[in-house]
């Protein structure tokens, strides 16, 4: 905070505006599943890209998100319809 201030997410710091965040995660999981028509697909990503992805594929089941370190969220896609069946699981980390 020193280098940037208090306000240093107001400022134009060249960061990728969470809105085009979301929609590339929303862009990338509906190419992935055309490309992988009827496949379970494994997609790793971070916590950042996962929460804003769920917000725009499910706005009205997260208008806000926390995503764990090394949790697992569980998408499907049936019949063109987004479910998130598990969201942010920390159990297989024993903690």
């Amino acid at each position: 905070m020193n280098k940037w201030g208090n306000n240093w997410r107001e400022l134009d710091l060249g960061m990728e505006k969470f809105e085009d965040v979301s929609n590339r995660g929303c862009e990338f999981l509906e190419e992935t599943l055309t490309t992988y028509t009827d496949k379970r697909v494994l997609v790793v990503s971070h916590g950042a890209l996962i929460g804003l992805t769920l917000q725009c594929l499910l706005p009205e089941k997260f208008p806000s998100t926390y995503i764990e370190n090394a949790s697992i969220t569980i998408l499907k896609n049936v019949e063109n319809k987004w479910d998130c069946t598990i969201y942010n699981c920390t159990k297989h980390l024993g903690g």
